[in-house]
């Protein structure tokens, strides 16, 4: 769960040419499943197996995000005018792109089981409410089989959608030192592997896999096989505008 830094320039992290954040960790938003009632295998896992009609009433995701999962499988079934992409760059290619992905979710909205919106609800959807499937953080699956549940957590074949955190420093910031200190003490590979190994969240500490405990080199081998790290679909700047209009076509899903 260590060393990836792609994306890690996007987002804000380099403005002007400038470095404004270290980054420290990564993760993903890909796909939980119940390894006997909804098995996957790598290179054929789609976003769009949340809509298998096997599954339909066993199915959970975030309304935002899984709106993007659904473009991103249109997207590499050629049924979007535009690049998912140029969504986040262009207000009318947006409009265009999601006017067809928000028709596709409403028509696919009977499976859905559970909305989730953050980590408790998206594991008690698994845990208590039943789902079989769902777009989730790696977190979300991680944990579920770590505890015994037959779940697993995979990137799909289109890319699993990727955040990454770091540190920043106001500019007008007291006791430098010390954080200066604390950020170094991060980044030394027994404590990279120490954040990853508690919270299931990837590090970007160069040399922290080789203090990775068993579970988390199992988790991080079986979600990104292959090329699927080559694959990871990292999140674009999301101006005001954007967020408005992801939230209006969000809304307009869940009361669907």
């Amino acid at each position: 769960m260590a060393g990836n830094l792609n994306g890690a320039d996007e987002g804000g992290g380099m403005v002007g040419g400038e470095r404004y954040v270290a980054p420290t960790d990564w993760g993903t938003e890909a796909l939980s499943f119940n390894k006997d009632e909804a098995p996957l295998e790598y290179g054929s896992a789609s976003y769009g197996d949340l809509w298998n009609p096997d599954y339909s009433g066993f199915v959970t995701l975030r309304g935002h995000s899984g709106l993007v999962g659904i473009g991103l499988w249109l997207q590499d079934e050629g049924r979007l005018p535009h690049s998912m992409r140029e969504c986040f760059a262009d207000e009318e290619k947006m409009a265009a792109n999601y006017d067809i992905i928000l028709e596709e979710a409403i028509k696919n909205k009977g499976s859905i089981a559970q909305f989730w919106n953050n980590e408790n609800e998206a594991q008690g959807a698994f845990r208590t409410n039943g789902c079989v499937i769902g777009q989730t953080w790696d977190s979300t699956g991680a944990r579920l089989w770590d505890e015994g549940m037959p779940i697993r957590y995979l990137a799909p074949k289109e890319g699993a959608l990727m955040w990454i955190e770091g540190f920043g420093m106001l500019s007008g910031a007291e006791n430098i030192e010390q954080a200066e200190a604390f950020i170094n003490w991060y980044y030394t590979p027994e404590v990279g592997a120490m954040y990853a190994n508690e919270t299931k969240i990837n590090t970007t500490v160069k040399g922290a896999e080789e203090h990775l405990d068993d579970f988390n080199r199992e988790f991080f081998a079986y979600a990104y096989p292959e090329d699927a790290l080559d694959k990871l679909w990292a999140w674009p700047v999301q101006d005001a505008w954007f967020i408005s209009k992801r939230n209006e076509y969000a809304e307009r899903f869940l009361a669907a």
